[in-house]
């Protein structure tokens, strides 16, 4: 499994170099925190910032799919059996795994999700919930 820190912008900037190099951030605080040193760094759209159950239509962490026939990428439609009613910080994070298993993104060993600290415990709690992620990450909030 692989490590999901949730944490926020202050401890972020307190990780070691060490950590930070196999660590991929996703930074949805909007307060720009410094990347130097992360595996990779990525900042949501601002309408994805705050995860509250979102609709995966029209917004920036829409899933992809690579045709089998074409190879091209294709988005799932809207009412992908799927995608439907699943939040859109789920979507993304398994967009992740499938990322850094087909090489698309650098190769991280951690995730630390940057939220602001009033969200840390229920984001948590979200991710815990969904069945999707219980056996592709440990989930832990930052203390």
């Amino acid at each position: 499994m692989i490590p999901l820190t949730i944490t926020e912008p202050a401890k972020s900037a307190l990780w070691a170099e060490e950590r930070r190099r196999t660590t991929f951030l996703l930074d949805t605080t909007g307060e720009r925190l410094p990347g130097e040193g992360w595996a990779q760094v990525e900042r949501p759209a601002p309408e994805n910032r705050r995860f509250s159950g979102l609709s995966v239509k029209k917004t920036s962490f829409s899933p992809g799919v690579t045709s089998v026939t074409t190879g091209e990428l294709a988005r799932h439609d809207s009412s992908c059996a799927c995608c439907v009613g699943r939040p859109v910080l789920v979507n993304r994070l398994l967009s992740l795994i499938q990322e850094r298993a087909r090489g698309n993104c650098t190769f991280f060993r951690h995730i630390a999700l940057v939220v602001s600290p009033e969200q840390q415990h229920a984001v948590a709690e979200g991710l815990k919930s969904s069945p999707f992620l219980g056996n592709m990450f440990s989930i832990e909030v930052e203390q």
